[in-house]
């Protein structure tokens, strides 16, 4: 996806927030590049003005689950020409045998995380993509994240690797939005117009359930340095512009196809009216709609198929291959007969949850 859409848009900041050190500038942590820290600027259209930071409003769910943001290829070309107008040693490391570009496209896939949400995240941490050549202590890349770490240096080796550490993000983050969409909350108690008080003392009331997640992560504003939602807002809008991305079209209104996560039926708007997100027993929640026949066709959007539900009726399912299936984490690839029809070639694989 590239081409300029309005920086008007709400821009993710999203991933590994509560592991963001809280440090100063490069000239006293060396992680971070001063331009992290330049404010964001409007939109091409509005000139010079300045974007406000909306503390209860960090990032739209649509951007946030907009997983076809980038590819592999887009994002291995973020990594040869950075908004540092140079490549990140990412750009040619491998661990466990696996690019770390194809890692975030895997995990993005997988977990229906935006691309964006992993560079972001890995710049924020621990700098990586401001450095030129591999960082030192190794644990800066090999346990970005922190994930499979209790304290300090005692990690376990089995999460050792970019790779392991982007999949495990990606899986956190899903895992939260899950807990929002099946409880109103996280684990935190962070959720959609639920007032909390962050670290540093200020009150934020989620205008989504995205921005909930965030706050989750790293419960702290501190607007203008690290360590913080400000930090992450401002950094991702530096990276937009770099990868050329602009967010999912309309914005905040959620433009979700069949098959693609959710939390709320506003993130399935891509389907057209009557769309719906159904959750429940839907791991990460199902962009779905109800059919008699046909389901809605998209340019470039997945095939989908109207899948007989018994009693429930039919709802559109996106089909998939057996030999090959590509279905999101926690479902599987199982032959459904169509609505309405008993004969065998009216039947298509589709994931579910069957």
């Amino acid at each position: 996806m590239s081409g300029a859409r309005g920086l008007g848009l709400i821009f993710l900041v999203g991933a590994a927030l509560a592991l963001a050190p809280a440090c100063a500038k490069k000239t006293d942590s060396g992680f971070f590049q001063e331009q992290d820290f330049k404010p964001p600027k409007g939109s091409d259209e509005a000139g010079s003005e300045p974007v406000v930071f909306d503390r209860n409003n960090i990032v739209e769910t649509a951007a946030l689950v907009d997983s076809e943001a980038l590819d592999s290829a887009l994002i291995q070309k973020f990594m040869h020409r950075t908004p540092y107008d140079r490549p990140t040693f990412l750009e040619t490391y491998q661990s466990n045998g696996v690019r770390a570009s194809d890692a975030i496209a895997r995990a993005a896939r997988t977990y229906r995380i935006n691309p964006l949400a992993f560079l972001v995240a890995a710049q924020g941490t621990q700098g990586l993509i401001g450095e030129i050549n591999y960082p030192f202590p190794p644990e800066r890349v090999e346990y970005v994240f922190r994930c499979g770490c209790l304290q300090g240096a005692d990690c376990l080796p089995e999460l050792a690797g970019f790779d392991r550490q982007v999949d495990c993000l990606g899986r956190q983050l899903r895992d939260a939005l899950t807990a929002i969409s099946t409880g109103d909350q996280t684990a935190g108690g962070w959720g959609k117009d639920k007032t909390s008080i962050t670290l540093d003392n200020l009150k934020v009331t989620p205008a989504n359930e995205a921005t909930a997640v965030i706050y989750d992560r790293s419960p702290r504003v501190a607007q203008g340095s690290a360590g913080g939602t400000w930090f992450f807002w401002n950094l991702f809008r530096v990276y937009a512009v770099g990868a050329d991305y602009f967010g999912p079209i309309g914005g905040g209104a959620g433009a979700g196809w069949i098959g693609d996560a959710c939390t709320s039926s506003a993130t399935c708007t891509g389907i057209g009216e009557g769309a719906l997100c159904a959750n429940g027993d839907y791991p990460g929640g199902l962009c779905t709609i109800k059919c008699t026949g046909d389901c809605p066709v998209g340019a470039d959007r997945p095939e989908s198929f109207c899948a007989d539900f018994k009693t429930n009726g039919g709802f559109c399912l996106s089909v998939c291959n057996l030999t090959a299936p590509s279905c999101r984490e926690g479902y599987k690839c199982v032959t459904t007969k169509k609505l309405g029809s008993t004969a065998a070639a009216d039947s298509k694989p589709v994931c579910t949850i069957q």
